[in-house]
């Protein structure tokens, strides 16, 4: 690779097929054409011969959007090598955590290798929402009693959708090489506790993640679907004053709303988009102009689906004009709650990992999404118990209560009891799970209690006779899916 000095007012570079696999461009190894490439702000596409130029700026990434049906080399840890950091400059703040050193030189000529990937019609991934490890201990958890789970589920990559420590940004190298035992591609969005809380401003709170795992927004593709990653959190600086860390708010910078503007731009309105962020794109957590300026920027697309972590709860929702979607697209949303749970604590199992009962009463536990020629559907997967268990049902006074964990509220459940063909209708209303309110009380878990409108009730029939009987739940989400739970009730207790 030839390199110059560290002037650069334009950097140009090739996409290419490398067919024997070494990394390098041969004379006779063709450049893919309509590939979108970005500094970060703007977007510009590879010609015929794969060819490329765009303006650096100083401290972005230039990087290479994965093309539909092509995969990059992965590096040792099984991430995608599709990016390269302009930084000329020392950044002389002090950070407490390594960051990325200025380059030496810079390169004349940036090549991206990549190979076909066929098949990615049909793909799948896992959602991982909020590891948050404070220390190795926090690691052992996730190393012993998260990725086995993962590792069991076939998939094509996985995403964690940020705090994937807890302002311990030692934790983040460790984090990339346990999940590097996965053996398939991994992105990651940044969180609220992945930022370097030292800084003095938004500019540098990510240059630790940076350093670890590369940009924290770009986009990539597989089959007809084109995957965003977003960084939704915007951080007003260290408190100087008082030596503690400052406030953040959820957003999107203008130059990342810019470039997510260019981005869509290029990308076929019937591609179906799914946006990656941490903090919920849902008014009540992200500022109402950054809101607008993301949904300004979908309005030509026909399906759009949004996923986060960030609140430790699930939460399964369609937008609407009550949400600021004005658009008549199919545009549905889901915060995929915490693969910690509860910050890893309350009662321990067998292993002595803790159970560690999300906020809303759900498990602790992760998503996989399923994609095939446009259309999706996605499961939710509960650690330590089996898969169908998709519903927490108890009974309170003279009420059944069902806490269905992937409903939206639009939702209908039945409840059957014993041989009965007459359902009880539920309806659905906000409140607190009773487990985890229980749990909190005996247990020692984290007093974190939500509120979640993922709950059902109905009145046990008057009539009801004294003994053991057998409460069947039928629920059937949007998508047409049917799911079922059981539970033994005792009338005479």
């Amino acid at each position: 690779m030839s390199s110059e000095s560290l002037i650069a007012q334009t950097i140009e570079g090739y996409v290419f097929i490398d067919s024997n696999g070494n990394s390098k461009m041969d004379a006779d190894e063709k450049g893919l054409n309509g590939v979108m490439i970005s500094n970060q702000k703007e977007v510009v596409l590879t010609d015929e011969n794969g060819h490329f130029k765009i303006k650096p700026i100083e401290g972005n990434f230039i990087f290479v959007t994965k093309p539909e049906a092509y995969q990059f080399n992965l590096d040792k840890y099984n991430n995608p090598e599709f990016y390269f950091l302009y930084q000329t400059k020392q950044i002389k703040e002090d950070l407490k955590y390594p960051i990325s050193e200025p380059l030496e030189i810079v390169p004349q000529v940036l090549y991206f290798p990549v190979y076909e990937n066929p098949g990615e019609d049909q793909h799948s991934c896992l959602l991982m929402g909020d590891p948050q490890m404070r220390n190795d201990k926090n690691l052992i958890y996730y190393k012993e009693g998260i990725i086995p789970f993962l590792a069991a589920k076939n998939a094509d990559f996985y995403v964690i959708l940020g705090d994937i420590a807890h302002n311990k940004l030692e934790i983040l190298p460790k984090e990339k090489q346990v999940s590097a035992t996965l053996g398939i591609p991994g992105y990651r969005v940044m969180g609220n506790h992945d930022m370097n809380l030292r800084a003095t401003g938004n500019n540098y709170a990510n240059e630790t993640f940076k350093r670890v795992y590369g940009p924290n927004y770009y986009s990539f593709e597989y089959g007809r679907f084109h995957y965003i990653i977003l960084n939704t959190v915007i951080y007003k600086g260290w408190w100087e004053e008082i030596g503690a860390p400052g406030n953040y708010y959820g957003g999107l910078t203008i130059e990342q709303t810019k470039w997510l503007e260019n981005d869509l731009k290029h990308v076929p309105s019937d591609k179906t988009i799914v946006l990656f962020s941490h903090i919920p794109l849902y008014n009540f957590y992200v500022s109402r102009p950054s809101l607008q300026r993301v949904f300004k920027s979908l309005e030509n697309h026909k399906k759009i689906f949004a996923v986060s972590g960030h609140l430790h709860n699930i939460m399964a929702y369609d937008y609407n004009e009550e949400l600021g979607w004005q658009n008549s697209a199919e545009f549905e949303g889901l915060v995929a709650g915490a693969v910690c749970g509860s910050w890893w604590s309350g009662p321990v199992d067998e292993n002595n990992i803790p159970f560690s009962t999300c906020t809303d009463g759900s498990p602790k536990g992760f998503f996989q999404l399923y994609s095939n020629s446009g259309e999706y559907n996605y499961v939710f997967n509960p650690i330590n118990y089996p898969f169908e268990y998709q519903f927490r049902v108890n009974v309170i006074n003279d009420e059944i209560w069902v806490n269905w964990f992937v409903g939206k509220t639009t939702d209908s459940v039945q409840v059957f009891i014993d041989s009965d063909t007459e359902a009880l209708n539920l309806i659905n209303f906000t409140g607190k799970d009773p487990f985890i309110i229980s749990n909190v009380k005996n247990n020692k878990q984290m007093d974190d209690i939500s509120n979640t409108g993922h709950l059902w009730k109905a009145k046990l029939p008057a009539d009801l006779a004294p003994g053991y009987h057998l409460i069947k739940v039928l629920a059937r989400d949007s998508k047409g899916r049917l799911f079922n739970g059981y539970k033994v009730i005792n009338t005479d207790m």
